[in-house]
């Protein structure tokens, strides 16, 4: 199943799940069956009522898909974890020694921006970059995860563009926060694929794609550290939330301008496009 956040024609937003003939919103199930089922995808996530709003909806007609604006699947994560380096090939592209951990930092939440929404290169910045990611979304509170047990914790996966001002973060290691902070410089989506459809991950493609051109290309057997280690990894002894993003790594960056479109290509989950603008 592929869930998302859309916003109707009426401005009103609402969780919403992806059906071979259209979408069906959680307001649409709240109207035709006199519930109240929250209209947020956060909630339906922590309060684990995917399950019961879809087998809800079955029969409830869907929207068409052009009638809706996708927006960011979550606005207010529980938190936006990234990982560093998880890629031989952008280690070395970097002049960077491969960590002997997993290298992580956090975005925070005003960098969310949803598909075809404006990334925005600030001022202070002469070389932005993109970098496109699959991200891991938390299912539920954890803590201390087994290696054989990653799936359990986990909603879904989807696309992502993370962008760095990979010219600060050159003039000193300790700007990592800054350079990955500003506004719009965090992207992902348009639908969170639940656990239960991603088969064996590690044959999944990403690309980083500007105006076309396919940039950086890798599998995911080429992580460093993969998916299970990553969840076991950020959980030792650290209790992480319900709908937490752990955007997992990129094969490659590319340097990206005013007025182009960058795309986040994962095969079988998704394609996550974005244009460019200055501040």
């Amino acid at each position: 199943m592929r869930w998302g956040t859309v916003v109707l024609p009426s401005g009103a937003i609402t969780a919403a799940f992806l059906r071979e003939d259209g979408v069906v919103t959680v307001e649409q199930i709240n109207k035709q069956y006199h519930t109240h089922y929250p209209s947020d995808l956060e909630s339906i996530i922590t309060q684990r009522l995917s399950l019961d709003v879809v087998a809800l909806g079955k029969d409830v007609a869907a929207l068409p898909l052009e009638t809706v604006r996708v927006a960011a699947p979550l606005a207010h994560p529980e938190r936006i974890v990234g990982i560093g380096l998880n890629y031989r090939d952008h280690a070395q592209d970097l002049g960077e020694n491969v960590p002997e951990e997993p290298a992580t930092f956090i975005k925070p939440n005003n960098t969310i921006i949803g598909p075809e929404e404006a990334i925005r290169i600030p001022p202070v910045s002469t070389r932005t970059t993109a970098e496109a990611e699959i991200a891991l979304v938390f299912g539920q509170m954890c803590r201390d995860v087994p290696l054989g047990s990653w799936r359990d914790v986990i909603f879904g996966v989807v696309p992502v563009l993370d962008m760095t001002t990979e010219d600060i973060l050159r003039k000193n290691p300790r700007f990592l926060t800054r350079s990955k902070g500003y506004d719009a410089f965090f992207a992902f989506g348009p639908w969170i694929v639940t656990i239960d459809e991603l088969g064996d991950w590690t044959s999944i493609v990403i690309e980083t794609v500007v105006n076309g051109v396919v940039k950086a290309r890798s599998d995911l057997a080429h992580m460093t550290y993969g998916l299970d280690r990553l969840v076991a990894f950020i959980t030792t002894a650290a209790t992480v939330g319900a709908t937490a993003v752990l955007s997992t790594g990129t094969p490659g960056a590319a340097v990206i301008h005013a007025g182009d479109v960058v795309e986040a290509r994962v095969t079988s989950i998704g394609t996550l496009v974005n244009p460019v603008i200055g501040s």
